[in-house]
């Protein structure tokens, strides 16, 4: 991890540099529409921001996801996680997360979703969501749809999770 990194939460104005991270770490726009159509709705209830000499150089988002049957409390799903190209393996995406996920925790946070790969995402304590009969209603991503679950909701009855309306518009 650089030293000099600080990790807070973002204000609007560091908005637009919030979506020039994202452009450059995935190489498109899809994840900065998407993250702007959320903000739109008020739809981010928990974002970091990884500032290295007052430039933002990482971001992590969590959005509001729902579970079919109802699952008890607070569902998020983490999306999206990104640090600049020059960054990457430097340490930053993985404090992001940890930081991220310690603050889901604080606000009471009961169950997270991810869709990512599941060597990265394990570290945080991710597991496969099939693991728990838990799906993705987009589709079948297997071992990639990852959750971790911190209020003990889970249960042997199939549950379906459904993230933001911002994710299908992209």
């Amino acid at each position: 991890m650089i030293e000099t990194v600080v990790i807070r939460p973002p204000t609007t104005d560091d908005r637009p540099a919030i979506l020039n991270v994202l452009r450059d770490a995935f190489r498109r726009d899809d994840e900065a529409t998407l993250v702007d159509a959320l903000w739109r709705d008020d739809a981010m209830p928990v974002e970091l921001i990884a500032e290295d000499a007052g430039r933002v150089i990482g971001y992590c988002g969590f959005s509001p996801v729902t579970a079919e049957p109802a699952l008890e409390g607070t569902l998020l799903g983490l999306a999206p996680l990104a640090v600049t190209n020059e960054k990457q393996g430097q340490g930053v995406g993985k404090t992001l997360a940890m930081h991220g996920l310690e603050r889901c925790r604080e606000r009471d946070a009961a169950l997270i979703v991810v869709l990512g790969e599941p060597e990265y995402y394990s570290r945080f304590g991710f597991k496969p969501a099939s693991d728990h009969n838990i799906k993705w209603a987009a589709m079948d991503a297997g071992r990639a749809f990852q959750l971790i679950d911190f209020g003990g909701v889970t249960s042997s009855t199939a549950h379906t999770i459904n993230y933001h309306t911002a994710f299908s518009q992209v």
